[in-house]
């Protein structure tokens, strides 16, 4: 009959597609595989790991901090003098009395043997200027990352506290932010350089290189007004959410809302802006050392190979080249990163 024909060739069709289902995916219908749901910290990886330049930053300040801490004292060890050891006039070319050349041998003041210097020496001192860029990595990269962990916990705290509660504690959080905005912060550490600057650079805590202290303190609290101002943004849009409401009806707390649903919430915009934060407190760094008013000069730091490296801009153009690679290739990275990781935790950005 017309019925049992219509049957049959809806059969047909059915097992027509049964078969191209399986030639495709392997599985006979009705046993293809379940698709798990993807969480929010694996789909930022999956868009991260597309951003090439993203990847190559995070391998390269991976690699910077190797090279910083055991690699810096592994090649001290192998070449059997540290980033400070003074080689005076041996540490000099005879003929012109400028500093020697990438892969010298150097005599030891003690006649005890003589060192190789990898990238030559660094200034009239003779000090080899390889040992003091693995060990300037160590500094600028502490300066860096404390002054913006400091920075980011003050502002975090700062901008959470103005955005949620507003009113009047959200003026009188905007009023001081203005006012560290607008503070001299340059006047201020050369007054404090000059003044009690050489007690405070003696704080180091055991591990910690002369100085550094000083300057993370210092642009730590006076750079926490950036990522105050983000966060306060942020919690601005957040407070309103109606998961924040049901906090409050079911009887949480202020700061209950604030830590357990607020803040889990603000760990892609800390992680983003601290980042891009970093790559700037690098160059705030080197420019503070170059100026001599930041790391002392005893003290190996990019900033300070920088410093005396106009002396011999002519003759020992390299002594420039690679304290300025090292600062710059650093905080492209760091940028590299921001970009990419703030790309990744917002699914609305195109590639």
């Amino acid at each position: 009959s017309t019925t049992d024909l219509a049957d049959q060739e809806l059969l047909s069709s059915v097992a027509g597609l049964g078969a191209a289902v399986a030639v495709e995916s392997g599985t006979e219908l009705g046993e293809l595989e379940t698709v798990e749901a993807r969480g929010y910290w694996e789909q930022v990886w999956r868009r991260l790991r597309k951003d090439k330049a993203a990847i190559i930053s995070g391998c390269f300040i991976v690699f910077l901090l190797l090279a910083a801490y055991p690699g810096a004292t592994i090649a001290s060890a192998l070449l059997g003098h540290g980033p400070g050891e003074i080689y005076g006039t041996n540490g000099l070319d005879p003929n012109t009395l400028l500093p020697v050349g990438p892969f010298s041998h150097v005599q030891k003041l003690d006649g005890s043997g003589t060192s190789l210097f990898i990238l030559g020496s660094d200034s009239q001192l003779g000090r080899d200027e390889f040992l003091r860029l693995l060990y300037g990595a160590r500094v600028s990269l502490e300066v860096a990352i404390g002054a913006t962990i400091l920075g980011m916990v003050v502002g975090v705290i700062m901008g959470a506290i103005a955005g949620y509660f507003g009113g009047a504690i959200d003026t009188v959080v905007s009023r001081i932010t203005e006012i560290v905005m607008a503070f001299p912060v340059l006047l201020f550490i050369i007054a404090l350089a000059s003044t009690v600057g050489d007690r405070l650079n003696n704080v180091t805590f055991g591990f910690l290189q002369p100085g550094v202290f000083t300057l993370t303190v210092v642009i730590g609290v006076f750079g926490w007004y950036y990522p105050a101002r983000i966060i306060r943004a942020v919690v601005l849009s957040l407070r309103e959410k109606e998961f924040v409401e049901a906090a409050r009806m079911l009887g949480a707390s202020d700061a209950r809302i604030i830590r357990s649903h607020l803040l889990p919430h603000l760990v892609a915009p800390i992680i983003v802006y601290s980042t891009l934060i970093v790559a700037q407190n690098v160059l705030l760094e080197a420019g503070l050392s170059f100026l001599g008013i930041g790391i002392p000069l005893d003290v190996p730091s990019w900033g300070n190979l920088l410093s005396t490296a106009p002396d011999y801009y002519l003759s020992q153009p390299w002594l420039m080249i690679w304290p300025g690679l090292a600062v710059l290739v650093t905080t492209l990275a760091f940028n590299l990163l921001g970009d990419g990781l703030r790309d990744s935790f917002d699914p609305r950005s195109k590639h």
